[in-house]
């Protein structure tokens, strides 16, 4: 094969073909910025197409600009359907959006993998080394080759672990490095990544959507798989059992360790939770007693062998360490020094992200692990030396300054972008406090290609590489993220400047490219058995759902019916009003509007005799007004939030149909026609229906579930109570005729909106008396949606709860039973006492008398609430303590 592609060759890519890629002059795509020569990834300098990206350039050179922009379309309704976010913090205008993925990968031959990924392997063994020796001999500070400063001046180093030692002696389980090309080809190491690196759940999504974007482009190009990696990482967790742990049998437990929802990356900590088959959890949800992890889970106090870690260093013990962090565990330094749980990646390793170090590095090679670096750092020059000072303050204009710490945070300068007067400043501050400051050759990063705005592009781009300690030692993703910059010609690659991101593929001809590097497994006819992603267990075992967990899933299921009930009704009340086959008028829509009232959506007194026009608009603004309390913005956003919370113990449908349930409503301005809302309505209580089937259809009946199911079901019963206290009384008058008249309105009301149709004779609605209006709604065990079905199933799902081990906690489960006993009791005490007023005033005489129906219910409106206390204390505060 050529080393170039004529595109005056058959089968070329010339631009008379009208094709998408051709000769990359001929499309003027060019190296970037002018007057800075860079390496780039699909062109020689001749602007000839290189020879290993000729195979998929002409797979895609058919296409034409529509049908490419239809791929990327597809690329982005896979990543809004699976709900792939990340969040960027300084973002004025929204702190989370959809991840940004471009649908050209970057492709590397094997050749030149090879040699990344045995410089990746060698970095690997040296930082480990290191930092062995910086948590224990400290004999590199002893021989004079590392300055003491770089490590009691930075404040990534833990004192607190000194002398401590990880289970098996691995201090980095999932490490990363930055890597970037140099003009001449070569690939230079830009940072480490040591402490809890984050985009390897991003690459695994990348390679999961591109390899169904261009599925005809990856079938025959041998890309190396990645899920061995993530087979063989987690193996390797799987081995590293503490040596104090009690032997009974069981499987080491291992957890996923996230900051929570409102962390950057929390997307890639639920999708690698999942994929790796793990118990997500927070810092909240652990605890540490006599030296030991334990999981909060509702049965009791599981103990936890390994922590797979996303929370940085200093946050992960506030007893010890920040003690402002509300993300880690009180005690777990205290855990690690009695060996009783191992840490992954081990607490302290974070030193090591250090900018500081590379200039010592090569020596350090030399004299850990005996041997020179084959993937060399860009030159660098830490400022606490005379020498490397003097050379930083002689070249300020040509260099990169950054923090020689990270913990310090701010962005690299380039010297060359500021004016003289901002250099001087910069060298007064490095001279101030020159170990404080690192400056870097400044490298230009090599190009790839991007589609935008109808053709491609050269972006700058970075290749984070990953590496995982496995059963055998370390393996390397075959891979990777790539990196690129924002549009602009910005200088910057990261994600949190507004950057992209691509799938890397490393090609390989040879006929066994698709075996993996590691082979975890054979079938009985010795062909390889390739790991596929673990299906996410959904809450595992009973023991493995965290109290958090189970409170987050049943409040889930109050927030997912309390909406439904809140659509349906404004529903109801916009259809009557406004569609003419109906006839409503006000008296019609009094109940329904007064319940509404009394949910504090709209005031209870509507302007004029007609409240049609003044309703519109109030319904309108409970639906999209963001600072409406109780509107339905404000209650779908709860949903999101506390859906998201739990996202790793829901179905993927389920967590589609919340996402789209809290999307803005599509309702412009305040001028909105009665159809545009019902239509909208409909749209969402269609999306609440699905929800909830996908909840019945495809969870699994675990304690996760049960719980939801009992938020849904509590929900619903205290519901159906408002629902009967929410609408006033039957108009007082002496006339009879009337009265009945308004009677039957009420009940209308009440049966249609819980949904019930006819009665249990199946006689129409307006067949019924007050009593058997109740009871169809009340007391029918067969429907659905009456109260006392949800107190039957309400006593079911608590009675299948695993029971907390005595105590205390068992006496509050109990009590929630009878609770749940009392209820139903107090439900035929409340028929009884409705109907002998049923819906009217006790005094007709008196237009204010007291509503029977609202005073005869309001014992079971208190009784309600009191089970989801109960509940609370006895499952998820977790304030009496549990032992398995």
């Amino acid at each position: 094969m050529p080393d170039s592609f004529d595109h005056r060759r058959p089968g070329g890519f010339g631009l008379d073909q009208a094709s998408l890629f051709g000769d990359a002059e001929g499309l003027g795509y060019g190296p970037g910025k002018k007057g800075v020569t860079v390496y780039d990834e699909i062109a020689t300098g001749a602007g000839r197409l290189r020879t290993h990206w000729q195979p998929l350039l002409a797979r895609l050179s058919p296409l034409d600009s529509r049908e490419m922009a239809e791929r990327v379309e597809e690329s982005n309704r896979l990543l809004r359907q699976n709900d792939v976010t990340y969040t960027i913090y300084n973002d004025p205008q929204s702190t989370e959006r959809l991840w940004p993925l471009d649908v050209i990968p970057l492709l590397i031959t094997a050749d030149e993998w090879r040699d990344i990924e045995a410089g990746v392997i060698q970095r690997a063994r040296l930082i480990e080394a290191l930092i062995a020796d910086i948590y224990g001999a400290q004999q590199m500070i002893g021989e004079g080759i590392l300055p003491p400063a770089l490590i009691e001046a930075n404040p990534a180093f833990l004192r607190a672990c000194h002398g401590t030692e990880p289970a098996g002696g691995a201090w980095l389980h999932l490490s990363a490095v930055d890597l970037a090309r140099a003009p001449d080809g070569r690939w230079w190491v830009l940072s480490d990544r040591t402490e809890a690196p984050s985009g390897a759940g991003y690459a695994l999504e990348n390679r999961s959507v591109i390899g169904r974007v261009l599925a005809d482009c990856i079938d025959d190009r041998h890309v190396k798989p990645l899920a061995p990696f993530f087979a063989a990482l987690r193996d390797g967790l799987a081995m590293l059992t503490p040596e104090k742990r009690d032997h009974d049998g069981r499987p080491p437990r291992i957890v996923l360790l996230t900051p929570g929802p409102y962390n950057e990356t929390y997307f890639e900590h639920l999708y690698l939770a999942g994929h790796l088959g793990i118990t997500l959890v927070e810092g909240a949800d652990l605890t540490v007693r006599d030296r030991r992890v334990y999981i909060k889970t509702v049965s009791a106090l599981e103990p936890v062998d390994i922590i797979l870690r996303r929370v940085d260093d200093s946050f992960c013990d506030p007893l010890e360490l920040n003690p402002d962090s509300a993300l880690g565990v009180a005690g777990l330094i205290e855990a690690v020094r009695a060996r009783t749980v191992t840490v992954a990646n081990a607490l302290g390793s974070g030193v090591l992200q250090a900018a500081a170090f590379k200039p010592f590095l090569p020596a350090l090679a030399r004299r850990l692990i005996g041997e020179e670096l084959t993937l060399p750092d860009v030159a660098s020059w830490w400022c606490g030396g005379a020498d490397a000072l003097a050379h930083v303050l002689g070249n300020l204009d040509k260099l990169v300054v950054k923090n020689a710490f990270p913990a310090f945070g701010a962005q690299p300068v380039f010297g060359a972008e500021l004016s003289a007067k901002d250099r001087a400043a910069l060298a007064a501050r490095i001279e101030a406090s020159p170990i404080d400051f690192v400056a870097q050759e400044r490298v230009p990063l090599s190009n790839v290609p991007v589609w935008t705005n109808g053709r491609i592009e050269p972006r700058p781009l970075s290749l984070r590489v990953y590496v995982a300690h496995g059963p055998d030692g370390f393996v390397v993703m075959p891979g990777g993220l790539t990196r690129i910059a924002r549009a602009g010609g910005s200088s910057i690659v990261s994600m949190q400047s507004g950057g992209g991101s691509k799938d890397t593929w490393i090609l390989d001809s040879s006929e066994t490219a698709a075996s993996p590097a590691y082979k975890p497994a054979r079938d009985q006819d010795n062909v390889i058995a390739l790991p596929e992603p673990l299906p996410r267990l959904l809450g595992g075992s009973p023991n493995e759902l965290p109290s958090r967990a189970a409170d987050g899933l049943f409040w889930t299921g109050r927030y997912a019916e309390r909406a439904d009930g809140m659509l349906r009704l404004l529903r109801t009340i916009v259809t009557g009003l406004t569609d003419p086959a109906r006839g409503w008028g006000p008296l019609d829509a009094e109940p329904l509007l007064n319940l509404a009232a009394w949910l504090n959506l709209i005031p209870w007194t509507m302007p004029g005799g007609n409240p049609t026009p003044g309703l519109i608009a109030e319904v309108q603004s409970a639906i999209v007004d963001t600072g409406h309390p109780a509107g339905v913005r404000a209650l779908l956003g709860r949903l999101a939030g506390t859906a998201g919370a739990v996202r790793d113990r829901l179905p993927a449908d389920c967590w589609r149909a919340v996402t789209a349930l809290s999307r803005p409503p599509r309702l412009s301005g305040f001028r909105a026609t009665p159809v545009q809302i019902i239509l909208r309505l409909d749209e969402l209580v269609m999306l609440s229906t699905s929800l909830t089937g996908s909840i019945d259809e495809s969870m699994p009946r675990n304690d996760g579930w049960r719980f939801l199911e009992i938020g849904k079901r509590l929900e619903r019963a205290m519901h159906l109570v408002t629902v009967l206290r929410g609408m006033s009384g039957v108009a007082a008058t002496k006339d009879d005729k009337a009265r009945r008249v308004s009677e039957r309105r009420h009940l209308n009301a009440i049966v249609a909106l819980v949904g019930t149709r006819l009665s249990p004779d199946g006689q129409p609605v307006n067949g019924l008396d007050r009593k058997s209006a109740l009871e169809a709604v009340l007391t029918n065990g067969n429907d659905p949606r009456s109260l006392a079905y949800q107190l039957s199933a309400l006593a079911q799902h608590l009675a299948a709860l695993p029971q907390p081990a005595g105590g205390t906690a068992g006496d509050l489960v109990a009590r929630t039973r009878e609770q749940v006993d009392m209820a139903s009791a107090l439900v035929k005490e409340a028929i009884a006492a409705a109907t002998q007023g049923a819906l009217r005033h006790k005094d007709i005489d008196a237009p204010d008398g007291a509503d029977s129906i609202r005073a005869a219910f309001a014992p079971l409106d208190a009784a309600l609430p009191e089970i989801s206390n109960l509940l609370s204390q006895a499952y998820f505060t977790h304030a009496f303590a549990r032992r398995a």
